[in-house]
């Protein structure tokens, strides 16, 4: 029963100053102003517009990793995407894409207004830019079908910057539910596997 208790004491202590680590919301509107920007502006993205993009991004990241020429444009959007969906758990959290209220919209808006800043580039940089611009009408095409194209969030009208990286809002973690349990399922998989592992040492020493 300690060791139970000291495993959750740990995970606890574990997950507050993760959460306390991890980066906190930017105020986008004050990074991209103009002169005051780190990196690349990368244009906002709306909420409608996010699960058609996700779902190219692969395929984008392909097609610039392909490219025979590059800039530095080209690879700080390369470099912004990666660690932008590190740092959103590359949407794999309940409703990253879908969900305004998800601690994870706003960094997954970034990341994928990112894919979609990468793709522009792209299209309208030296050299050859067939596949690029193809891409960008089968993209076109599918937006034009879809009917919740259009719509938007609180966080459609922000605009990014390659040179700064945002994280989850992890004030909003107690009150989106689907989080709040993802969550806690992980903490009580953690939990339990530090309960078997000391169990198991605790046996291993007793018949030392």
């Amino acid at each position: 029963m300690r060791n139970i208790r000291s495993a959750r004491v740990l995970i606890a202590v574990a997950m507050t100053v993760f959460a306390s680590l991890a980066p906190a919301r930017a105020h986008h509107a004050k990074l991209v102003r103009p002169g005051e920007t780190v990196g690349v502006v990368i244009p906002a993205i709306s909420h409608g517009e996010m699960p058609v993009f996700a779902k190219y991004r692969a395929e984008i990241l392909d097609l610039a990793a392909r490219r025979a020429q590059t800039d530095p444009t080209l690879r700080r959007l390369q470099g912004f995407i990666s660690l932008q969906g590190f740092a959103c758990f590359w949407g794999l959290a309940p409703g990253a894409l879908s969900d305004e209220a998800s601690p994870f919209n706003e960094c997954a808006h970034g990341y994928i207004a990112g894919a979609r800043a990468l793709l522009d580039h792209m299209a309208e940089m030296p050299g050859d830019r067939r596949e690029a611009k193809a891409l960008q009408n089968r993209i076109a095409a599918d937006l034009a079908r879809d009917p919740a194209a259009s719509a938007i969030c609180s966080s459609s009208n922000e605009a990014f910057d390659s040179g700064i990286v945002v994280g989850p809002d992890w004030s909003l973690t107690l009150t989106h539910v689907p989080t709040l349990m993802t969550v806690a399922g992980l903490l009580l998989t953690v939990s339990g596997g530090l309960v078997f592992a000391l169990a198991s040492h605790r046996r291993r020493t007793t018949k030392a």
